[in-house]
C-alpha cells in the first residue's frame, strides 16, 4: 500500500477547497434559459405522451 505524507494530505485538502468555493462561486450566479430553450421546454411539456417512441424502438430504428 502506498505511503501517504501529511504534505500530500495538505497538498488534496488544499485543492478541494479551492473546487468547492469554485462551485460556489458557480451556483451563486444567477442563469437565465434562453429563449430557444424556453420555447422548446413549452414545446415539450404540451407534447402528448402518445406522440413519444419507446426506447426499444428507437434503438431499433438506429440500428
Amino acid at each position: 500500500m502506498a505511503q501517504v505524507t501529511l504534505e500530500q494530505i495538505n497538498r488534496n485538502l488544499i485543492d478541494l477547497k479551492k473546487d468547492v468555493a469554485e462551485l460556489k462561486e458557480y451556483m451563486r450566479e444567477d442563469y437565465e434559459l434562453t429563449d430557444d430553450v424556453q420555447k422548446e421546454i413549452e414545446e415539450a411539456k404540451n407534447t402528448s405522451r402518445s406522440e413519444f417512441i419507446k426506447l426499444e424502438e428507437l434503438k431499433r430504428k438506429l440500428a
